[in-house]
Formats: C-alpha cells, structure tokens, sequence
C-alpha cells in the first residue's frame, strides 16, 4: 500500500510539473505575440512619425512656394522692374536703327527680360532727314541731369539735329527754318487720360514718331518710362496758345475702345510742352549746362527735369506705344525729348505723371 501511494503521489507530481511547463510555454508565447503587437504599434507610431515629417517637409515646401511667388511681384526675370543685368544698351547700338532706338531705352530685341516683349519698332518722320533727329547717347553738355538713368545710354529724339550747339539758331540744313516740312495737323491724340482732348490742333512740322508694339507679361500690372522735355520756345513763348509738344500716345483696347491716347500730362491736363507746370519749375530743377538747351544760352531754352508716367495694362496684353515730338506753328525753335528705364511693373497703383 505505501509503495502503491508513492507511486501514485510521483505520478501526480510528474504530472503537475508538465502542465505548469506547457503553462508556462503558453505564456511565453502570449507575452512574444504581445511584444509583436507593440512592435507593430511601434511600427504604426513609426509611420504615423514618417507622415508627420512628411507633412513637415509638405507644409515647408508649400511655404517656400508661397514666398517664391510673393517675391515675384517684382518680376525679377518676368517683367520689371527690371532685372539690372539685363542692359542690352551697353553694347554697341550707336547706329540710329528703329532696334537700336528702343534698346537704348532698355527695350531689346531677342531673348531678355524684356526683349520677348518688343514685338515691332518702327520710326516716322514728316522730315526728309529724319536720321539727324533720333540718337543714342549716353548725356548731353557737362552736367548730371541729362544722363542716362538705366543701363549706359539713353534715347533722344528732337525736331532738330541731336546735338546741336544752341537750338534756337539753327538754319542752312534741313531741320531750319528755310526747310518747313508741314503736315497738315500736329498729331493730337483724341483722347488725354480717360478724357477727351480739349486742346486745339494746330500747323506743325519736323515731327518725329517712334512706334513700339509691345505685349505685357503675363504677371504684369503695368509699365513706366522716365523722360525729359526740353524746348527753345521757353520763355518767349509761355503761354502763346500753342507750342511744340511731346505725346505718349497708347492704342490699347481697355482705354477709350483703343482709341489713340496721350497718357503724358500734368495734374492740370496739362500736355507736355513749355506751359506744363514741370517746365523750370524751382522744386524738382535740372541742370542742363552745356547741353544748348539750358536757360542761359543765347535766345534761352529750359526742361522740365527728369519725369515718369506710368501706367496700368492687363498682363498678356498687346498695345503700341508711340513717342512723338513736333515743332508747332514754325520750324525754327526746336525741341527734344530723352527717354530711358523702360520697365514692366508688376502693380501699378497710380496713374500719372510726376517728377523723380
């Protein structure tokens, strides 16, 4: 009976210890499958962390974006103002070609900021000599206000020869007061501004025209141009009624149905000729020494200093913009017009013309 009891007892304990084993191993298997479970939870933690950056790196990129078309509202390499390496007047375009005129102006033909922009230049003139009347120069006299604002030269047109020694004298060439080429009326736009022209025509000749055919950049709000008038009618004949002037004149579909329009004038509506109010005016003066078109020279002559208009145009949209001069009532005293720093603005906020 005991040894049966001792038996039975180690069969019992053999028993116990292998279901506690088997216990045991079922445990551990658990606690595996749990660490895998928290391994994939890590995993989860992992690629939702993953998505996060990813959404960090989203968010930066979205923000670099966001500034990078911020930043282009200046228009650095679409429209201006203009990108400064992109002087197509310092090369050699010294020849009074319709290209070269508008590149000294900073308008080029050809692959540049601005050049895919120019479309078609062409130049006009009542006078059989035009040539004497446009140039591209760098200054004129010995002083600091007839130089070029942009780039390394700039564009001058005038009724008498550019460079002339004293405008008020000129005679014997074809730009003189025995040679009066006339064109029926001087080339007054019907329109000034967003309004009608009120001024009268009047006999003019030796008038001078350059036409630029442009289309705005996409992005683009608007354009401006800097310039300076210059007149030997200053100061017998201030105030006569009738006086050699300088238009801008724009032919552009959203102003006044495209009809031919001066966008250059004074607060006053004033055109610009020697009555407008920029004309030697003491608040905004210009030295004109050694040029002949300063006040000190014999007959006189004077200048408004230098100018901006500026104005709005639909990006994309294609306008012809003519400068043109002509001497009114007589072809003796002559006058002419500087023109530089054309650039494509991004927002143009006014409207106008003002002194810089």
């Amino acid at each position: 009976m005991n040894r049966q009891l001792f038996l039975f007892v180690g069969v019992l304990a053999l028993g116990l210890a292998i279901f506690g084993a088997n216990a045991c191993d079922s445990g551990s298997d658990q606690s595996i499958n749990s660490d895998t479970d928290v391994g994939g939870d890590s995993d989860s933690d992992s690629d939702s962390d993953s998505d996060t950056d990813s959404d960090s790196d989203s968010d930066s990129d979205s923000d670099s974006d966001t500034d990078t078309d911020s930043d282009t509202d200046t228009f650095p390499n679409d429209g201006g103002p203009l990108d400064p390496e992109s002087e197509c007047d310092c090369s050699d375009i010294s020849a009074s070609t319709p290209e070269n005129l508008a590149a000294s102006m900073n308008l080029c033909e050809g692959e540049t900021s601005v050049g895919e922009y120019l479309l078609d230049v062409q130049v006009w003139s009542s006078s059989p000599s035009p040539d004497e009347g446009y140039a591209v120069i760098e200054s004129m006299g010995n002083n600091d206000c007839l130089v070029h604002r942009h780039g390394c030269q700039m564009l001058a047109i005038s009724t008498g020869p550019v460079g002339q020694e004293n405008p008020n004298t000129v005679t014997g060439d074809e730009f003189g007061a025995g040679n009066q080429h006339f064109i029926e009326n001087d080339p007054l736009p019907p329109y000034q501004g967003n309004q009608p022209t009120t001024s009268q025509p009047h006999t003019s000749c030796d008038n001078l025209q350059l036409q630029l055919t442009l289309q705005a950049p996409e992005r683009a709000g608007g354009f401006s141009f800097d310039f300076v008038y210059a007149s030997a009618e200053y100061d017998e004949w201030v105030n006569a009624g009738f006086n050699d002037a300088f238009y801008a004149i724009m032919e552009y579909d959203a102003l006044n149905d495209g009809e031919r329009t001066n966008i250059s004038f004074d607060s006053n509506d004033n055109e610009v000729e020697v009555d407008v109010n920029f004309f030697e005016n003491a608040d905004f003066p210009c030295d004109e020494t050694g040029s002949g078109w300063e006040p000190e020279v014999i007959g006189k002559s004077g200048s408004t200093g230098w100018l901006r208009t500026t104005r709005a145009v639909e990006g994309g949209s294609t306008f012809k913009l003519t400068f043109s001069i002509h001497d009114e009532g007589d072809c003796v005293w002559d006058s002419i017009v500087f023109i530089d720093n054309f650039q494509w603005l991004g927002v143009v906020e006014e409207e106008e013309t003002v002194p810089i």
